[in-house]
């Protein structure tokens, strides 16, 4: 009887030992898939991170301004410039920027219409070289206060010298 309590008891021991070695290998593969699905759900999220979206390009968005009088340079022959101003986007971003910073994007237009001379702005290269100095200012304000979103064009509804 004691050789068979013996063969019972190391068949026990093994029992247990062959449980303790397939449980240790099941925590090892669990903690394996655990790791490889936690490292795995980074890199797409790392990469979805590292794409930027582009701004939409929509409709064609028109921002009036209120006219502008300005006097010019004592000097000039000129009294006065008035002009009247219409901002192309097709960023509904930059629309609202545009609308949000109109009072900071009017006095740097009127500072910058002030410092005209009226023998320059005869000329249509004169005006077209105005046109594109008021599209950088307001592209200032944009990339500065705003979305950084692209001014597409300036229009000169109404451009009056005397």
């Amino acid at each position: 009887m004691a050789d068979t309590d013996e063969i019972e008891e190391g068949g026990g021991g093994k029992k247990k030992l062959i449980l303790l070695i397939v449980g240790a290998l099941l925590l090892v593969g669990i903690s394996v898939g655990v790791t490889l699905m936690l490292l795995g759900g980074d890199e797409p999220a790392a990469e979805a991170e590292a794409v930027v979206e582009e701004p939409v390009k929509g409709d064609p968005v028109y921002i009036e301004l209120k006219p502008f009088t300005v006097n010019l340079d004592p000097q000039d022959p000129v009294g006065f410039l008035q002009v009247d101003i219409q901002i192309l986007t097709y960023f509904s971003e930059v629309s609202e920027d545009l609308e949000k910073h109109k009072p900071l994007i009017r006095n740097n237009l009127t500072v910058l219409f002030g410092q005209q001379r009226s023998a320059d702005l005869r000329s249509v290269e004169g005006k077209e070289a105005l046109q594109n100095k008021v599209r950088e200012t307001i592209q200032q304000v944009v990339d500065k206060y705003g979305s950084g979103g692209q001014v597409d064009n300036v229009f000169f509804n109404n451009f009056v010298m005397q």
